[in-house]
């Protein structure tokens, strides 16, 4: 099973994730920005504001996917895991939709990478992620509130239009990862029927 956590930054996915990890039988945990070579251009540039253009963010994003999933994903699914991604074409989505980028052209760029089987959205107000921010790191290109609450929207949006489960992961994240645990193993269980 292949399932995609996504939310905004300081939404608590790595956390959750590790926890979700614990829980759960045979589990392989990758992010994006991917650790391949565009995921650190990606990590060592353009989020600490290199590009001039969310339409290159978009393509750089969408490039470390394709690297990401068949360097990555697609082995660790053909051998038997359950592969949680933290962030994957909805990070694009919300993000690069939020800095102007069509929602369509995102879509069209990353329809060579396969879908989740479960995607699931931490939901946490911006206010609060950006405190979560500042009490850990310094804040990157995308770490702004007003941005955090346009890329939130878009999120809430997609989530609607999906049908993706959206948690609220304003609560403590042992509570969040059971949350995010009861609905992966409903989803394995209609997998299997």
């Amino acid at each position: 099973m292949f399932i995609a956590v996504e939310g905004i930054d300081g939404s608590g996915k790595t956390t959750v994730i590790a926890e979700v990890a614990k829980a759960l039988p045979r589990v392989y945990v990758t992010r994006e920005p991917s650790g391949g070579p565009i995921g650190r251009l990606l990590k060592e540039w353009a989020l600490r504001g290199g590009t001039a253009d969310p339409h290159v963010d978009a393509l750089l994003f969408a490039a470390d996917r394709v690297e990401h999933y068949k360097r990555e994903i697609e082995p660790k699914l053909r051998e038997g895991y359950i592969v949680i991604t933290e962030r994957y074409v909805e990070s694009s989505i919300a993000y690069q939709g939020a800095a102007g980028v069509p929602i369509e052209y995102i879509l069209y760029i990353n329809s060579v990478v396969p879908r989740p089987h479960l995607t699931i959205i931490l939901d946490v107000d911006p206010a609060e992620a950006i405190k979560r921010i500042k009490a850990r790191e310094r804040l990157e290109k995308f770490e702004d509130v007003e941005f955090l609450r346009r890329v939130r929207e878009i999120y809430l949006t997609r989530a609607r239009a999906e049908g993706y489960p959206v948690i609220d992961a304003g609560r403590p994240a042992g509570e969040v990862a059971k949350d995010v645990v009861a609905i992966i193993e409903r989803a394995m269980a209609s997998l299997r029927r």
